[in-house]
């Protein structure tokens, strides 16, 4: 598209590689319960009204924020409403929220024949501190953002020049204490370009909810984010492991993906599933979502668009959010026994900004009890059948399960790297990132609470506040160590960035 798309999602690696961030698990669950996603767009041509033009998009509209609330101490916000059994216990619930911000306000101007687009106005609000507001409470609760990615300061002209960005904040604790879980959910204060920019600027959140219930059944949940650039000319893949499907019976298995302008007018943007059957892609796709337009401006659940929010805009002007489970007939697709399952991203007229992506699937108890409970090595049957003899026998696979790191630490090798006056040359650990001082300096002292000695740089080119752990000159020995500094819940997101080296 002349619009941007991304698919909405952490973590953090570098904030300077080129082609945005790559993919990093944020977490993984094994439990009886389900997940649930809600959200909605902060952008439209008006605010309050739905928009519901079917060939409406992004840089044909003037945007201006959407303000449901009525609050004069918010300008932006916009609801959508969770609903999840009764007695089911909250496990995990991530806020994140994107938008396309080169400026505060841009208009189109036209001169001698040709369009061009002028910022009347640069960035003027911190994007990374939203307000949300929950079920049974009245007030707005302040939520800082970890920020996962700032196209303004990215190497890649078309990153910069949208200058789309990425926060999210974990919210488990505020919904697990609250007494009331389901209802209507409020964000404010997410910030965006208003007016016209090239492609059109959108803006939207959401929030994904793993939560524990004893009559679901047992199911593998995972989440993945980053942010990768998805041009014309390339294609995505991102693989889910660690799970072993069902021995027996349908296997169902469902995908949460969201992202920033995939306009409804725009096609030719396909995400696909992986048939280990017919050693092919296969196109996903719904009453709702063509296959050959996936991302195409809509919140939707299923076969269904979802219209529990306000306002319930039908066209949410190039955010998407969508829930949709993996069409499997015969298990054609995902076989018995899988263990892994690939999804592709392509365009070959859309640009996409992949940034968030969640898988689920149920999951054998054999392999549950094996390897999450007892350790053990994961040991798949599988009955053969031998046609010339019509003998049947057992084949036992081993199939040891274990998270390579290499791709990791490759990763951060060969991302870009940036230039710290002062600073020595080598490769440092960083666990956050801040646009303001005041949350960096809060954020160290809860550190050396813990025992560490954190120390605090700021990046001239953004004015960041990076806080690091650690440093070495030798990357595979500070691996190490990160490896192990990622086993403290607070540092799980912590990264290898390099400093000075070129």
């Amino acid at each position: 598209m002349n619009q941007i798309l991304v698919a909405i999602c952490l973590l953090l690696t570098t904030l300077g590689f080129s082609q945005g961030v790559s993919f990093q698990r944020v977490n993984e669950f094994y439990l009886h319960g389900d997940s649930q996603v809600i959200g909605n767009n902060i952008l439209s041509n008006d605010p309050k009204i739905p928009y519901n033009r079917p060939r409406g998009i992004n840089d044909q509209t003037e945007m201006v924020y959407v303000d449901i609330d009525n609050d004069p101490d918010t300008f932006s916000s916009s609801s959508a409403n969770l609903s999840i059994p009764a007695k089911s216990k909250i496990k995990y619930a991530g806020l994140y929220w994107a938008a396309t911000y080169p400026g505060a306000v841009g208009k189109q101007k036209s001169r001698g024949g040709r369009v061009f687009y002028d910022l009347k106005k640069k960035r003027d609000r911190v994007f990374d501190l939203v307000h949300l507001k929950i079920p049974g409470s009245k007030e707005y609760t302040q939520i800082q953002g970890e920020l996962v990615y700032d196209g303004m300061i990215d190497a890649n002209i078309d990153l910069k020049n949208a200058a789309p960005y990425v926060c999210y904040s974990d919210v488990t604790k505020l919904l697990a204490e609250s007494s009331t879980v389901s209802g209507s959910y409020t964000l404010a204060n997410v910030t965006a370009l208003e007016g016209e920019m090239y492609g059109g600027s959108s803006a939207g959140w959401m929030l994904y909810v793993i939560y524990e219930d004893e009559k679901a059944p047992l199911q593998y949940l995972t989440s993945y984010s980053g942010f990768r650039y998805i041009g014309t000319e390339k294609t995505e893949e991102l693989e889910f492991k660690n799970f072993r499907a069902l021995s027996n019976g349908a296997v169902k298995t469902s995908l949460t993906l969201a992202g920033l302008e995939g306009d409804l007018a725009l096609s030719k943007d396909i995400t696909s599933i992986y048939s280990a059957k017919q050693q092919q892609y296969i196109p996903l796709k719904s009453k709702v979502r063509l296959a050959t337009n996936f991302f195409n401006s809509s919140i939707t659940r299923g076969d269904f668009k979802y219209l529990d929010r306000v306002p319930n805009s039908e066209n949410t002007l190039g955010f998407d959010l969508a829930h949709i489970e993996i069409p499997n007939p015969n298990n054609d697709v995902i076989r018995n026994d899988a263990t892994s399952v690939k999804l592709q991203f392509k365009t070959e007229e859309d640009r996409l900004f992949v940034f968030f992506s969640a898988f689920q699937t149920e999951i054998s108890t054999s392999f549950y009890q094996n390897v999450i409970i007892d350790g053990k090595p994961d040991i798949i049957n599988i009955k053969q059948k031998k046609i010339e003899s019509n003998i049947s026998e057992e084949i036992k696979i081993e199939n040891t399960i274990q998270k390579d790191r290499s791709v990791d630490l490759i990763n951060m090798i060969n991302a870009e790297s940036i230039a710290i006056p002062d600073l020595e040359s080598g490769y440092y650990v960083i666990n956050h990132v801040f646009a303001r001082s005041v949350n960096a300096d809060k954020w160290a002292q809860k550190m050396r609470y813990q025992g560490y000695s954190p120390r605090q740089f700021i990046r001239s080119s953004n004015n960041y506040n990076y806080v690091y752990l650690d440093f070495d000159t030798d990357p595979d020995i500070l691996y190490k160590r990160l490896t192990t500094l990622r086993t403290n819940k607070d540092l799980k997101k912590a990264w290898m960035l390099k400093i000075n080296l070129d």
